[in-house]
């Protein structure tokens, strides 16, 4: 579960990092999603999974789009670095 988490993460910063689209972020979210619900599947069938899935995509969505944003604004800053002549 964190695996899925953390990766979709950092993938999802370095695909801002690149200036990919605004959706790229949202791709990412449902493939962690999947991955999730694919390990879920072995839990019971109370509203317990289905309630802690619905609490992982949500963070997964949020998490996912602030990395992204992050690693868009460092591409912007490294870009403006390199204008400005500084190191």
């Amino acid at each position: 579960m964190l695996t899925l988490f953390w990766g979709g993460a950092l993938l999802s910063a370095y695909l801002g990092y690149k200036q990919h689209q605004w959706w790229t972020p949202a791709a990412v979210a449902c493939a962690a999603m999947a991955g999730q619900f694919a390990v879920f599947q072995t839990a019971g069938g109370s509203w317990g999974p289905g309630v802690q899935m619905l609490g992982y995509a949500l963070m997964d969505t949020v998490m996912f789009f602030a990395t992204f944003g992050i690693g868009r604004s460092a591409s912007r800053w490294k870009g403006r670095w390199k204008r400005k002549g500084v190191r």
